[in-house]
């Protein structure tokens, strides 16, 4: 407060306002005592904000021009789904079925052909295989002129051989061998006049101790036919 109280004395006594003797006197005494009344600092601040305190000048509005506002435009509305109406459909296009030429029809019909013949050949092939080492046909098989009633047979069971010749022949032989290639039964057969023979034999006796594969064997003329079975000596 000091300095600036006395400047203040100073400026209103060089501005003429307020009581000069007064202003002296206070001034006087302040720089002697460094002190002053209330009164007289009431006095001196009153004088100060009259005369002294330059007002404060109001702010000038900002003068907001029309063309300085932005003008937001609304949103669009939003657009509406179409309707059925307004959904086109699109033409299907025709697939077109490629023509089959001439040439691709000929070669699939021979490789069918190829294969039908493979086929063929695997067969025989399996059958050939299927024969056995005599040239007789395992299994209840039938030859062209023998065959028998079954593929195995136990000691005791009654085998069936039947036949048909291919010449005028009035008899022919049987026989059968045991897998030691030993004959165990023969008989000698009458031929039918319409070339068929047929005749029984019981599965047992000398020789027939062995398990395993038996030959019937039928000869006449310059024929010889044979056909396989197995045989097991226990019942």
């Amino acid at each position: 407060m000091g300095q600036f109280f006395t400047d203040d004395i100073d400026a209103l006594l060089k501005s003429g306002h307020g009581d000069s003797t007064r202003l002296a006197k206070i001034k006087a005494e302040f720089e002697s005592t460094k002190l002053v009344s209330i009164d007289d600092r009431k006095y001196v601040e009153g004088l100060i904000s009259r005369y002294l305190q330059v007002p404060t000048e109001p702010k000038p509005e900002k003068i907001i021009r029309e063309s300085e506002k932005r003008i937001v435009p609304p949103p669009p509305p939003p657009r509406n789904p179409p309707t059925l109406l307004e959904v086109k459909q699109k033409p299907k296009k025709e697939e077109k079925i490629p023509k089959i030429e001439g040439s691709k029809i000929k070669l699939r019909n021979i490789v069918i052909a190829v294969c039908a013949t493979v086929f063929a050949v695997l067969t025989v092939s399996f059958v050939a295989m299927n024969q056995d080492e005599t040239g007789g046909i395992t299994g209840p098989a039938i030859t062209k002129t023998l065959e028998i009633d079954s593929a195995s047979y136990v000691r005791g069971d009654i085998i069936s051989i039947s036949g048909k010749t291919k010449d005028t022949s009035q008899t022919v032989r049987l026989a059968i061998s045991n897998p030691s290639n030993t004959e165990v039964w023969t008989e000698t057969v009458t031929v039918k006049p319409n070339k068929e023979f047929s005749t029984l034999a019981i599965a047992g006796g000398d020789g027939w101790d062995q398990a395993g594969r038996y030959t019937i064997i039928l000869t006449y003329s310059d024929v010889s036919e044979s056909i396989g079975f197995s045989f097991s000596p226990s019942e």
